[in-house]
């Protein structure tokens, strides 16, 4: 037996479907409010609205018929706010561009759009488009249009060994070679070990390289490509079984081998030590910079950030019995970020620093007293680049005559607002200004400055709530501009 709506549970049911109608109501009012702000904003910005359409908004054809001379139509072509359809794309055949067309991700794919088109398809563009709805009937029904070097890269193709079995005599072998889409095992490599490209294999990060595969292929391996190869699982033994064909240059700067210091001291004589001593993965510490003080080499090491980085160590390098008689390279010094930066070790060695590479390195202690202290000796188009500067319009105005502007109107780490745009407004590269998705952008700041901004480069990133508009909005703004 349901249970019977009391008439408190009724009243409080009222009240709150009423509340809900009122915030229906609010919002529907804000909604209009937002979208009449919209359209008078673009009623006094005929250029942006354009490059806004043509970015963010999903023209119907009646609007793109209407003012056909007005579209840029590679844009649109490439857009993926379009209504896109068979019917779109009927209507305005010969005006599309069909190679961006055919590269488009965002077009609704299917085997019947793709022949009712096919005499304006870019194939070789069609071919390495990974939104195609790929299967072995489609490929098959268009087997002498694709173009079968792309196929052969294209990772999303219904990839089984079945598959490269059939198509055997289509493939371009060395394509196919590096594609990391292939459903990788010893069999199929067995298959076809004359036709592969033996170089894209052994640096092509989907095959399951382990000892087992290495050795089964021994004599067809590439071997300095396949020392680079980020997926094979090293170990020791494996590193000792071949030692004699690794490209050990190559080894002494990867990530993932097994380092330590027993790894090391095993392979010493077959290291690249310039390039070991610049790996910032091996197990560093002063017992391994002693141990081998001899083989480091210097110019690499003082670049390397994750050595125990001291004023010692920088007084002292490895092996020196005095620093005048195994000296650093104060070049790699002065773009480390792992130095244990500070005012004491910058004047220590004031003389020896170079200022220009010491104005990129982001591990300085950056502070506005540093900044100042130095100003005649930094590289101010560098910190004009920088993130790590103390921003604020107050520190903007104490080097005003020593920036880059053209490097600080792209730099997304500034204090935007519209009151530092207005205080340098003749200083700024506008167009670099107008590339710039980071700042506080909103129609109030477009309208301040709307005379200089590059309209098509900020409609790039930004739409403005174009999208709000409805069909007879746009046909209007369009009429009238």
């Amino acid at each position: 037996m349901s249970a019977l709506v009391t008439q408190p549970q009724a009243a409080s049911s009222e009240r709150a479907l009423a509340l809900q109608e009122r915030l229906d109501v609010a919002v529907l009012a804000i909604t209009s409010l937002q979208d009449t702000k919209t359209r008078q904003f673009f009623e006094t910005q005929p250029a942006l609205l354009l490059a806004c359409l043509q970015n963010h908004y999903p023209l119907s054809s009646q609007a793109l018929a209407a003012f056909p001379r007005d579209w840029d139509w590679k844009r649109l072509s490439a857009s993926r706010a379009m209504p896109w359809s068979h019917a779109l794309l009927g209507a305005h055949e010969a005006l599309w561009d069909w190679e961006l067309l055919s590269k488009n991700t965002s077009l609704p794919w299917t085997a019947e759009l793709i022949e009712a088109f096919a005499t304006r398809w870019n194939w070789q563009a069609l071919s390495a488009n990974p939104a195609l709805p790929w299967s072995i009937d489609l490929l098959e029904t268009n087997a002498y249009r694709w173009n079968w070097v792309s196929l052969s890269r294209n990772t999303e193709l219904p990839w089984t060994a079945d598959f490269v079995h059939a198509n055997a005599h289509r493939w371009d072998w060395t394509a196919i070679s590096w594609n990391t889409g292939l459903p990788w095992t010893p069999a199929l490599l067995h298959a076809y070990r004359e036709r592969w490209d033996w170089t894209g294999l052994s640096a092509n990060v989907s095959l399951p390289l382990d000892a087992a595969l290495v050795t089964a292929f021994a004599e067809h391996w590439n071997w300095p490509w396949l020392s680079g190869n980020t997926s094979l699982r090293w170990s020791e033994p494996l590193l000792a079984h071949y030692a004699q064909r690794w490209d050990w240059k190559t080894l002494s700067a990867l990530a993932h081998l097994p380092w330590s210091a027993e790894v090391i001291a095993q392979f010493e004589a077959h290291w690249h030590w310039p390039t070991l001593s610049a790996n910032r993965h091996l197990p560093w510490g002063s017992d391994l910079l002693q141990t081998w003080a001899a083989r480091w080499d210097l110019g690499a090491l003082g670049k390397n950030p994750a050595l125990p980085w001291s004023l010692a160590l920088v007084d002292a390098p490895p092996g020196a019995l005095a620093p005048a008689q195994r000296a650093w390279d104060w070049d790699a010094l002065s773009e480390n970020p792992g130095l244990p930066w500070s005012a004491t070790l910058l004047e220590r060695y004031e003389a020896q620093w170079d200022w220009d590479r010491l104005s990129w390195n982001t591990g300085m202690p950056w502070d506005a007293a540093l900044v100042a202290h130095c100003a005649d000796r930094w590289d101010w188009a560098a910190l004009s680049s920088s993130a790590q500067l103390p921003w604020s319009t107050a520190f903007i105005a104490q080097h005003v005559e020593r920036w880059d502007w053209e490097r600080l109107s792209a730099n997304p780490h500034l204090p935007w607002d519209s009151g530092l745009i207005a205080a340098y407004a003749d200083q700024w590269n506008w167009a670099t200004l107008s590339s710039q998705a980071q700042l506080p952008w909103n129609t109030e700041l477009f309208q301040a400055f709307a005379p200089r901004w590059f309209a098509s480069l900020v409609a790039e990133h930004q739409s403005f709530g174009v999208q709000a508009l409805s069909a007879a909005d746009v046909t209007r703004l369009l009429q009238d501009a």
